[in-house]
Parts: C-alpha cells; structure tokens; sequence
C-alpha cells in the first residue's frame, strides 16, 4: 500500500510540476505583458476545483491530466469590449504574441536545466556498464566485444553507465550504419580497445525494445547467493515459515541458477502455491509456500512473496557522480543538451518511419514511470521529471497546430504577410493539428495498453 500511495503522489507532483510550471509561464508572462487572462487551467475536461481572482481569472484543475491551457481575451474566440481591446492576445504586436508562446516550452527546458543541476550537486551512484554475456554470432560477437569487458566510450562520446550507452546507440536507429566503441579489459586491465558494430541489419521493434538483447549484449552481474537474506513483517513469506538463511534450490522442482529466477517465478504465480526445496540447517526440505499479490497503479496484479537477498553491490561495480555548484553547471548543460539531441531525433526516426510507432509511450506509460521513479528515491525522480519536461519542451516547440510551435509557426506567416489567415484556412490547420495529435496520442495510448495486459 505504502509502494502505491507513493506512486499516486509521483503522478500528482508529475502533472503539476511539468504541466503547471508551462501553463504557468504562459500566464506570467501574458500578465506581463498586460494581456487579459481569462482561464488557467491544468487538464482538461469536468471541472473538479475552480476558484477566481480580483482581476477576474478563473483557475481550474480538470478531470483529465493530458496538458493544460491558457485562455486569453482574444476578438477571434469572442467579442471584446472597447474599453478591453488594448488588452486582447490579437491585437498585441508579434513581439509579445511570441514572448507568450514560447515561455511555456522554454520553461520547461529551464526546468529540466536546474533539475539536472541539482542531480549534480546531490550526487548518484550508477553501475559501471560492464559486459556479462554476448551472443554468438550476434552484432556484439561480430565485433568482438567478451564478457568482463568494460564500455567507456561509443561514438567517442564518454559513457558512464548502461543509460548514456543505450541513449547513443538508440541514435542509430534504422540508419544501417556503424557505431564504434571502446572497451577496456576490466579489472585487470587498462588496455583500450575499439570495436565496430556493424547496424547494417539491426532491428529495434516491438512494444518494449531493448536495445542491448538487440545487439547480444547482457550487463554483467555478480553471483547473488540464493540464500533468504531479508524478510518483510507480516508478509506472505512469514506465513509460509520461510527463515532467514534458507538456501533456495528449486521451485515447483525446476531447479534455480540466479535470484532473477526467483522473482520471475514469484511474480508470475500471484496466490498461487509453490513448492520450494530449500537447504535449511544442512538438511533438504519440501515446503508449499502461498504467493501473495499486489497491484500497480492500473490494478495489475502480481506474486508477491516479501523476501530478498542479503546482497550489496561490489565497490568496484559502482561510480560515484558528484559535482560542486559550478561543474555541475555544464554537467547539466551537457545533460541537457544530449537529451533534447535524443527527443529531436527520436521525432526525425518516428517521422521517417526509421522507428516503430510502437516504441511510443502514452500517459499510462509515464505515469506509472513517475510512480516507480519516486519509489526509487529522489534523485531517479528528479531524472524523470528532467527527461519529461525537456521532452515535454521539444514536442510544443514542433510546427504542428494545437503546439506552441503551430502557434508561432502561423504567426509568423501572419508578420509577414502583414495579416490575419482567414478564418477558413485556420480552422482547416487547427483540425488536422488536432487529428494528428489525437492520432498519435491513441497510438501510444494502444501501445500502453497492449504493454500493461
């Protein structure tokens, strides 16, 4: 329960901080710049909340959390009074109709700027990206990547952790061409040696792609010793009479190799009663065990049994990321600027066709990532609304009407055409901005759906 009442505040804190704090600029600067704000709203949709202010704007949080919007007094939504028209969003010059749209998109990309400073500045721990197994005849094996190899490098762009590796390699996507990576020959070694994937025939479909099985590459773990190391109160593990130090040898007699087998097996029989043979005080017992459940966030269920092991990570597998005020500065600019590269060409491949429509993910997807994201802790929660708000700020920035980007996109041509579009032709872009953003919401709004069942 605990687990879940902190994914519903990490799905609140998501909508209100990356939708709000755009809205929000919006409204700023259009009070700013002496615009009449008739509505600021989060969702839409019913009204669950409302209230007014003295200057007589209405604040609302609707019932469906996909954006939000600014209502401004504008002459081509309704008439205006006389005595009002100075303060109409249309008959303000471009300089302030621009200022107004895209505040909303670069404070996004703002936001994500101080979020990454800050990751900086806390600090983080994060696997080395350390090769455990490779395929035979996979694209890995191909250029010769071998297990205990560690990557430092792809492209000559630095890597840290298997994050910044995938991120890089995603790049290539459908482009048939190659990436180069450097490897050292961890722990032993310092040698450094250059290795050349050969993405001519690679594939990255399906709904959840995993870029590294693509390409033959699995991350190397230690041995976890399959001995009951931890054991939650009042959990279904107690009830079963399960004990610390057990030793687990088989489950429903299928004989157990890595602790990833267990929570497999726990996670796929929710109450359901397994046969575990355990190793207890040097003796072989039998004992039926009873898998409790729990439920995510869309009343998925899942086993769930309550015990773990007793197991850290070795030192040498771990880098510590930490900066002062001022070098974190550029760490989250870099950050910041490979993440927009990352959305930008994510888009292209999307558009090209290069990327499968079913890689996007849709609102369930990110809700029940900003859910988990808090349950890690505060710093993979802060990544998480870093990430969104920068690809929130990307997408509102795209030429497409209904975007920001649309917005500026037909004000421009109104400045220099030196006059409004006609109403015709508006209304014609507006609906096929509509429909397309519809489009691709129910896309991955199926994608989400097909994932979770």
């Amino acid at each position: 329960m605990l687990h879940f009442f902190v994914s519903i505040i990490g799905i609140f804190i998501t909508i209100f901080f990356v939708i709000g704090t755009h809205e929000a600029a919006h409204f700023i600067v259009a009070r700013l710049l002496n615009v009449k704000v008739l509505r600021f709203s989060i969702g839409f949709g019913k009204t669950l909340w409302r209230t007014i202010d003295k200057k007589g704007t209405e604040y609302v949080i609707a019932l469906i959390p996909l954006g939000g919007y600014v209502k401004m007094l504008d002459e081509t939504e309704e008439t205006v009074a006389k005595e009002e028209l100075h303060l109409a969003y249309n008959t303000q010059p471009f300089y302030k109709k621009c200022l107004i749209v895209i505040a909303g998109p670069i404070t996004n990309i703002f936001c994500a700027f101080i979020l990454y400073w800050l990751i900086f500045m806390i600090g983080f721990t994060t696997v080395k990206p350390l090769i455990g197994t490779v395929e035979p005849h996979s694209i890995a094996a191909m250029a010769g990547l071998k297990p205990n190899q560690e990557i430092i490098s792809i492209d000559d762009h630095p890597v840290n952790a298997w994050a910044g590796f995938m991120l890089r390699l995603l790049s290539h996507a459908g482009d048939n061409d190659d990436a180069t990576v450097d490897v050292i020959h961890a722990p032993s070694s310092t040698t450094q040696t250059k290795h050349v994937l050969d993405l001519t025939h690679w594939e990255l479909n399906g709904l959840t792609p995993d870029p590294l099985l693509s390409i033959g590459i699995t991350p190397y773990m230690p041995n976890v010793p399959l001995i009951i190391g931890k054991m939650a109160d009042d959990s279904p593990a107690t009830d079963a009479h399960l004990q610390l130090k057990d030793k687990i040898i088989a489950i429903n007699h299928e004989t157990i190799k890595d602790w990833n087998q267990v929570v497999t097996l726990i996670l796929k029989h929710p109450d359901d009663t397994l046969s575990f043979t355990l190793e207890r005080n040097n003796k072989i017992i039998q004992l039926p065990v009873k898998i409790g459940h729990e439920r995510d966030l869309f009343f998925k269920k899942s086993g769930y049994l309550g015990i773990g092991p007793d197991f850290t990570f070795p030192k040498e597998m771990l880098r510590d990321i930490q900066y002062g005020p001022i070098a974190a500065l550029s760490a989250a600019f870099r950050e910041l600027h490979d993440f927009t590269y990352f959305n930008l060409l994510l888009i292209g491949k999307l558009i090209t066709g290069k990327l499968s429509l079913q890689s996007l993910g849709g609102p369930i997807t990110i809700f029940d990532t900003a859910g988990d994201a808090l349950n890690i802790g505060l710093v993979s929660f802060l990544g998480f609304l870093a990430f969104l708000s920068v690809s929130i700020g990307v997408i509102n920035f795209l030429p497409i009407p209904g975007l920001d980007g649309g917005h500026l996109f037909i004000q421009l041509i109104e400045w220099i055409i030196q006059k409004p579009l006609p109403e015709k032709m508006l209304s014609i872009l507006y609906r096929m901005g509509f429909m397309l953003i519809l489009f691709v919401l129910g896309i991955a709004l199926v994608n989400d759906l097909l994932r979770l069942y």
